[in-house]
């Protein structure tokens, strides 16, 4: 036995055989000191082929070359490992950190000796994790393609169970994380991100897309019947697209559109599109920029059952939604986006009772925009509604998450602050009031500002109708006072 000291070789023994497909090689590591056991296995393997595939051979000549290559290469099927190599137990050891350490369960160890009585084999089938034991001098060319075949067949099976594993652990992950739905856009985005993890691909030029079946065709711009999502990489300029009738991603919307029509993916040389049926009316598709390996079945099957989750957790999504969409409108001023009226009302009710029987503090405000219908009649009412609008948005900016604000109606305003003493409720609003009034509006070319008059109720009645009344008259006195001023009691 000799100790050779050589550079990793990681090359092929010999150049590399085309097959019809250019599928990728199968791996085989072959550890051994005896520079002669290389070239014999890599002649008689360099004429093997299985499913179309012929085999890589990569060469370590110790038990430490072999752990450097099998870290820095991935895909190994076969290790045909020698026993007795800078040690009498090195190949052992090796075995034990394959699997153990590096936790590599699938890759096939055959384990072979020219010293057979060193290491019983009863003893090392028992004792090791190995595939195979075999004696160097019993491995003829015919034993040694029987021994790589059944190892590859085993590979095989053992990887696309592993792939199977984790498909459906993504899945089951995925499922848990997509059915929390805030919106659809949100949802999308998720999709996007689960995709790329699932499929194993760069989010980059990812695009989920809707199809809205019911809109005319317009031949004049690809994607005029398609509402984009969500997007990422390089179609994030989808999102300020001009809809001119130019598009840098035809081909793209192309297979969308192919997509959405037969209801079914559509896979090329760099575009995966999967269709997901998301119920009446809605047809969605993902989009990934580069192409699925289809040729794997396995893949396929897991990503049929990923993307029927997907499309139920998509129907889902739209209907929760709808509900979402109804139940807001009941409850949401449409032009500001603060609470109506009704709204206001039952959620200042279980407020009042609880701060009159405590007998917490509590603040009820009243808010007038000062002259308003002078901004409508010599601006227009795009104007006013800009100031309502803005409005609505400073009062979101200035106030606590925990007060309730509505658009009481007109350009009158009303906000419930619980937990809030008179003195403090005087100061805030009137910050309020001086911020406004140094605001400035710019409305088609026009500037303005405006004020606004403030009437505060602190005094908790156990009925929140009685408190709004009260900061109502509040209000009207600060109106009678000259305008742009806070009225309290």
């Amino acid at each position: 036995m000799t100790d050779l000291k050589r550079p990793l070789n990681l090359k092929p023994s010999s150049a590399p055989i085309p097959t019809s497909l250019n599928k990728p090689k199968w791996r085989v590591l072959v550890v051994d000191d005896e520079e002669e056991v290389h070239a014999v296995t890599k002649l008689i393997l360099s004429k093997i082929k299985f499913k179309g595939r012929g085999l890589e051979i990569l060469s370590a000549y110790s038990a430490a070359e072999a752990v450097e290559v099998l870290n820095r290469e991935k895909d190994i099927a076969i290790v045909f490992l020698d026993v007795v190599m800078e040690t009498d137990d090195a190949g052992l050891k090796l075995v034990k950190i394959i699997r153990k350490d590096m936790a590599n369960h699938m890759v096939r160890i055959i384990l072979r000796t020219g010293q057979p009585g060193q290491a019983p084999e009863e003893n090392i089938i028992i004792d090791y994790d190995i595939n195979d034991y075999k004696s160097k001098n019993e491995l003829t060319a015919q034993k040694l393609f029987t021994v790589v075949i059944s190892s590859l067949r085993a590979y095989m099976t053992i990887t696309a169970l592993d792939k199977n594993k984790r498909g459906l652990e993504k899945i089951l992950e995925s499922s848990s994380n997509l059915y929390d739905v805030e919106s659809i856009q949100r949802f999308a985005s998720g999709i996007l991100t689960q995709l790329s993890t699932f499929i194993d691909c760069q989010a980059e030029g990812i695009i989920c897309v809707e199809f809205q079946p019911d809109s005319h065709p317009d031949d004049s711009v690809p994607c005029k019947d398609i509402r984009i999502l969500a997007t990422s990489g390089e179609y994030n300029d989808c999102n300020t697209c001009p809809m001119d009738g130019t598009c840098k991603h035809e081909v793209m919307i192309d297979l969308i559109k192919k997509a959405l029509k037969h209801r079914k993916n559509q896979i090329s040389d760099d575009y995966t599109v999967l269709f997901f049926d998301a119920g009446k009316n809605k047809g969605t598709a993902a989009l990934l920029h580069g192409g699925l390996n289809t040729s794997d079945e396995n893949d396929r099957r897991i990503l049929e059952v990923f993307t029927s989750k997907i499309s139920i957790a998509f129907a889902n999504a739209f209907n929760y939604q709808r509900m979402i969409s109804a139940e807001e409108a009941a409850v949401t001023d449409y032009l500001t986006g603060l609470n109506n009226r009704r709204q206001l009302i039952r959620l200042g009710k279980p407020l009042a009772s609880g701060a009159f029987r405590s007998g917490a503090q509590m603040a009820v405000a009243m808010l007038d925009i000062d002259h308003f219908k002078k901004v409508n009649d010599s601006l227009g009412h795009d104007a006013g509604d800009e100031v309502l609008r803005r409005m609505g948005q400073m009062l979101k900016e200035r106030f606590r998450t925990s007060d309730v604000l509505a658009r009481f109606g007109g350009e009158e305003f009303c906000i419930i602050a619980a937990n809030l003493a008179t003195e403090a409720a005087v100061e805030l609003f009137d910050n309020f009031r001086k911020h406004l009034e140094e605001e400035i509006f710019l409305v088609l070319g026009k500037s303005f500002s405006v004020t606004v008059s403030i009437g505060i109720c602190t005094k908790v009645y156990d009925n929140i109708d009685e408190m709004i009344s009260r900061a109502d008259q509040l209000l009207y006195q600060a109106k009678e006072k000259g305008r742009n001023c806070v009225y309290s009691s």
